[in-house]
């Protein structure tokens, strides 16, 4: 599995369709790549921006629990 196809996964949870278009702009404007090319070292940098995201969308308590999910991944 893809470090693209598990932060889909995780982020799918909360997120549902949009958790595809979500990563890809995530990842674009944060760190200059296409999803596709996310490396483990990019998931504390990608993690901190997707919580940012979410946060401000669904609140600190889904953003929380994101965040868990997302750095387990490393």
């Amino acid at each position: 599995m893809t470090v693209k196809d598990e932060f889909l996964a995780v982020l799918a949870e909360e997120l549902g369709p949009a958790a595809g278009p979500f990563l890809d702009r995530q990842s674009m404007r944060h760190l200059n790549k296409n999803a596709s090319d996310l490396q483990k070292s990019d998931v504390d940098e990608l993690s901190k921006w997707c919580v940012t995201g979410i946060q401000t969308a669904l609140g600190a308590q889904v953003a929380e629990k994101v965040r868990k999910s997302l750095l387990a991944l490393k």
